[in-house]
């Protein structure tokens, strides 16, 4: 991937796996799960691997074809607002923002429901990295 494409908001992927990996509410909440979930902040896509719980693999790019069951993302304003220390109404979830902002929340609903709170522990962890990365 070219610098060209990245956007001013990247996720740091290894930090946020390790993390999901050692969270025990994650691990609680996500255990017999497999997904493939896609993020995207505008046109940067990330891909996310959970093999029975745990975060098998995620990273920045695409290889050209990655699967994915569910699909979360929109444009990088709405994620920065996301990503805030305290986020306003309807930009702390990824479900809420999909109803009230410019946001996609969609794929295997059915799954995304049934391991929800392990989705928003995603979010979770995503953000507190993403403050602690840019403090950094």
């Amino acid at each position: 991937m070219n610098s060209e494409t990245t956007v001013g908001l990247v996720l740091p992927v290894d930090i946020i796996r390790d993390r999901l990996n050692r969270d025990p509410e994650f691990l609680l909440a996500a255990r017999f799960w497999y997904c493939d979930i896609r993020f995207f902040i505008g046109e940067d896509p990330y891909f996310m691997r959970i093999e029975n719980g745990k975060i098998g693999h995620f990273q920045h790019g695409t290889q050209g074809f990655d699967p994915y069951d569910i699909n979360i993302g929109g444009p990088e304003e709405v994620w920065k607002k996301m990503m805030a220390r305290r986020p306003q109404p309807f930009y702390h979830d990824w479900f809420a923002a999909s109803f009230h902002h410019d946001f996609m929340f969609g794929g295997d609903l059915e799954s995304a429901y049934a391991y929800y709170y392990a989705i928003r522990r995603i979010n979770a962890i995503m953000r507190q990295s993403v403050i602690e990365t840019r403090a950094a």
